[in-house]
């Protein structure tokens, strides 16, 4: 194997991300497909790698967690919905290994959260925030981790904690819209790979910022970008846009 290659395990193989990403690996002389686990097993034919990148469900991150740690190999994943105590498992792994998580590995998706914390801080409290986000029928998690994420964001900018700022369902209250809300509202229909808008909406003007997938295989892309530079990282938790741009902060 040549030290310019990257060796790659796949955890999640048999989910739709998984299938795309060992695809984009078999395709791309960067990278070696080393190993795969899917939801039915936990089986690679390689004990270790330079990095495992995982698409899965809570189960599976479990045991990739000790996988990697076991074999000091790097991770790169995109599961969502974490209980706490998984994501608690997560950042202890980190002070061992370098881990990279994130609601979203497309660039674009990437950009519009920077671009919508600037939003936020610049706009001030006069705007209100409402995030909207599309998916295919299929997806079990309402709101999506990427517009969560997006709602980390906007309340970073301005100070809130997003747990006590969000609000995901108004059906039963009779009342004006409070000032400091996030608001998030979720729409399930077709095939639509996954569309985010944030509103930011106040008398006289609003702007809204929109991110729409066209496919998926381009997370597929972006979390192989991502194992490309973790690599290369000692033992931290780090985010894809730093992964990216140098900087948390810097798009």
């Amino acid at each position: 194997m040549s030290k310019n290659t990257t060796s790659i395990l796949v955890s999640g193989a048999t989910g739709t991300i998984g299938r795309l990403v060992a695809e984009a690996i078999r395709h791309d002389e960067r990278f070696v497909l080393a190993g795969e686990a899917g939801r039915d097993c936990f089986f690679y034919p390689a004990a270790a790698a330079d990095v495992i990148i995982d698409f899965s469900h809570a189960d599976l991150l479990d045991k990739t967690l000790e996988h990697a740690l076991a074999h000091e190999i790097p991770l790169v994943t995109g599961t969502t919905a974490l209980d706490d105590g998984l994501l608690q498992r997560i950042y202890q792994a980190a002070e061992k290994i370098p881990v990279c998580v994130a609601a979203n590995f497309s660039l674009g998706v990437n950009v519009l959260a920077h671009l919508a914390e600037q939003a936020a801080q610049a706009l001030g409290p006069e705007f209100d925030i409402e995030i909207v986000e599309s998916h295919h029928r299929r997806k079990l998690d309402a709101p999506s981790g990427t517009a969560l994420w997006l709602g980390e964001a906007v309340a970073r900018a301005r100070s809130q904690d997003l747990r006590q700022a969000a609000v995901y369902d108004r059906h039963r209250r009779h009342e004006p819209r409070p000032a400091g809300e996030i608001g998030f509202s979720t729409l399930r229909g077709g095939d639509v790979v996954g569309d985010h808008t944030v509103h930011f909406l106040a008398d006289g003007e609003r702007l809204e910022l929109t991110h729409r997938a066209g496919n998926r295989r381009l997370y597929a892309l972006g979390a192989l970008r991502a194992a490309l530079e973790i690599r290369h990282r000692g033992p931290g938790l780090v985010e894809f846009a730093e992964l990216l741009f140098g900087s948390s902060d810097q798009v």
